[in-house]
C-alpha cells in the first residue's frame, strides 16, 4: 500500500571528471511520478538537485523501471552535457534483467482486531 520508489546512482570515478549523479522515483497508481536528481561534480563544481514529475503511465518505479533508468541516463548526459562534455551512453539490454524482475508476494499475513 506505500510508495513505489527506485533510486539509481551512476559514479564515473575519473580524474577530472568525478561525477556522481542520482535519481529517486517515488510513485503510486493515481499519481503523479515524482523524480529528485542530485548531481554532483564535475570537481569544483556546485553540487546541484532538481526535480521534476511524471504521468505515472509513463514512470511507474515499480513496473515501468527501464523507462526510469532511460530518464536518469538522460539527466546525466545533459548534466556532462553542461559542462562541455560529449557523451554517449550504450545500454546493453541484459543490464535491465535484475532491475525489471518483480517478485510475487508469497506470503499473506491476515491480521484481525
Amino acid at each position: 500500500m506505500g510508495p513505489d520508489v527506485l533510486t539509481l546512482v551512476t559514479v564515473l570515478p575519473d580524474h577530472g571528471v568525478l561525477c556522481q549523479v542520482g535519481s529517486t522515483f517515488v510513485g503510486h497508481k493515481g499519481v503523479a511520478t515524482h523524480a529528485t536528481h542530485l548531481r554532483q561534480g564535475p570537481m569544483e563544481q556546485d553540487t546541484q538537485i532538481d526535480w521534476r514529475d511524471y504521468e505515472h503511465e509513463s514512470l511507474d518505479p515499480m513496473f515501468r523501471a527501464r523507462e526510469c533508468a532511460y530518464e536518469h541516463i538522460q539527466v546525466l548526459i545533459e548534466h556532462l552535457t553542461e559542462h562541455g562534455y560529449q557523451v554517449s551512453i550504450e545500454m546493453d539490454d541484459h543490464a535491465f534483467e535484475q532491475l525489471e524482475r518483480v517478485e510475487p508476494k508469497t506470503q499473506t499475513r491476515q491480521f484481525s482486531a
